[in-house]
């Protein structure tokens, strides 16, 4: 939104007996010994991979985090519009891409010998010239630069930095996701693009203005700081996380009465058996900031008294380990490269006992999460004699048996073995019974998928009994995947009942 000023052509040097077109801007001169010099490093900010990590350029050297004290800039009564950037670009300038805007993201901006971080509401973008005046109008570095200067000057800004950009300060393995998910086109220049900073200090704000120009192009970054405010919020049920203000989940969320999942804890993965929850997380319009997840699922751990086991990258060697077929049911929350992107891991010990797991997976343009309640196995499967199969398949000519399988594979497990009994001797004591063993599964994953895995189980099944001596002429396996439900796949209640193998009596 424009900056607002007493005349009506603001914004432009010649306004408001503002300094000659031709007269050097006073941010151009040397630095003054107003500008901050590197003092002690501060405490590392909330947020990062791991408390006390020092932060690293992109070749691994140590980069100083150098305090300000906003009570050192004047504060300035100019009205500034609400939306930003809170001015407009000079005539025949724009963004070159869409501008980055975010509800709460941090920056850390150039100061001293280092960087300093401010949090709060954000705006950035690469400034050249408007493309429906790119026939027209030659970009100069310093129209732009001292028509955005003079804006800064009369908006009251005080600048506290003037030097080079550093580029490699912000591709250091700390900071690359969340740069260059919010703030790339800001930053993405020369080492030593000439670089300012500015602060505007109003009586309830505080604006942070980095503006980085070459002779192409300029970076621009504007931050209004402001405390974070949790908009996500523990729930009393399951799933117990919520989503944050103006986010969505990216697909359907899936949820299991009882599976498995591995934790990394830091040094090993825990599996923690249980009911399941997986979900992935994106911003309604498409401005998702990595920091503003990562900081709202704190505060529910936080509300949650939850303990933190693991905040980094699980190491890849370890999350090799972890085979495909074990992360495919919840890739839609943390994916499959788990090395790939900052993880969080936490525990919550609730007060009746009960033990809840989170994993989150925080990346620069999109998020996700598991959640685990541990509880045992409540069995729901009852072993159907082979007196009863033969009542129903002589009633019905179908009967559903219960036999289980690893997760996402086909291989039976040994619990499956007292019902595979009762086929086998079902078939025994009728040596003219044939039957076509039939696999199905619910809508969770492709169909192709599904129909694949339905019919490698069915033929496990089929192998099972011939290798107890049974005909294998008698038998016949097919697999429908989830192409015949019997239930509402919309429930987990209903997706139970659509994962079965059946018993057909072939004609």
């Amino acid at each position: 939104m424009m900056l607002a000023t007493a005349c009506a052509t603001a914004l432009v040097l010649s306004a408001c007996g503002s300094k000659d077109t031709d007269a050097p801007a006073a941010a151009d001169a040397t630095p003054t010994a107003e500008t901050p010099t590197p003092s002690a490093p501060e405490a590392t900010p909330r947020g990062d991979r791991a408390a006390g990590d020092q932060l690293l350029d992109k070749e691994g050297r140590p980069i100083a985090i150098v305090p300000f004290d906003p009570a050192s800039v004047p504060v300035s009564a100019q009205a500034l519009g609400s939306d930003l950037p809170f001015f407009s670009m000079p005539a025949g300038y724009g963004p070159v891409n869409r501008a980055a805007k975010r509800s709460f993201a941090r920056f850390p901006f150039r100061l001293g010998e280092g960087l300093h971080w401010v949090e709060g509401r954000s705006w950035s973008t690469r400034i050249g010239i408007d493309r429906d005046q790119a026939r027209d109008k030659e970009y100069s570095a310093l129209e732009l630069k001292r028509n955005l200067l003079a804006v800064l000057e009369q908006a009251g800004a005080k600048q506290v930095f003037e030097g080079p950009l550093k580029r490699d300060f912000y591709y250091g393995s700390q900071l690359e996701d969340e740069i260059g998910g919010g703030f790339i086109e800001g930053v993405n220049m020369a080492e030593d693009t000439p670089t300012t900073v500015h602060v505007i200090r109003q009586a309830d704000r505080t604006l942070w203005v980095q503006l980085s120009s070459d002779s192409h192009s300029a970076g621009l970054v504007v931050v209004e700081e402001r405390p974070f405010v949790a908009t996500a919020h523990w729930q009393d049920t399951f799933p117990y996380l919520s989503l944050p203000a103006d986010y969505e989940d990216g697909n359907r969320p899936t949820q299991r009465d009882f599976d498995a999942y591995p934790f990394w804890t830091g040094a090993a993965f825990e599996n923690v058996e249980g009911r399941t929850y997986t979900a992935s997380v994106k911003a309604k319009e498409g401005q998702h900031s990595m920091y503003e997840v990562r900081r709202n699922l704190e505060a529910m751990m936080a509300e949650a008294g939850g303990t933190k086991l693991f905040d980094g990258r699980i190491p890849k060697d370890a999350a090799e380990r972890i085979t495909f077929e074990q992360k495919s049911p919840y890739s839609n929350g943390t994916g499959f490269g788990w090395d790939g992107y900052d993880s969080l891991v936490y525990r919550v010990d609730l007060a009746d006992g009960r033990q809840v797991w989170v994993h989150a997976r925080l990346e620069y343009l999109s998020a996700g999460w598991v959640v685990v309640e541990r509880k045992g196995l409540v069995q729901t499967a009852a072993l159907l004699p082979a007196d009863v199969l033969k009542q129903q398949l002589d009633a019905s000519g179908r009967v559903a048996i219960q036999v289980n399988f690893a997760t996402d594979k086909a291989d039976l497990l040994p619990d499956s073995k007292p019902q595979l009994d009762q086929v086998l001797a079902l078939l025994t004591q009728d040596p003219a019974l044939s039957l076509s063993v039939e696999g199905h599964t619910d809508n969770t994953g492709t169909a192709e998928r599904n129909r694949t895995l339905s019919t490698a189980r069915a033929t496990s099944v089929v192998a099972a009994l011939t290798g107890q001596g049974i005909d294998a002429k008698r038998l016949a396996a097919a697999g429908f995947g989830q192409d015949k439900p019997v239930a509402d796949n919309g429930t987990e209640a209903g997706r139970a009942k659509n994962r079965r193998v059946e018993l057909v009596r072939k004609r």
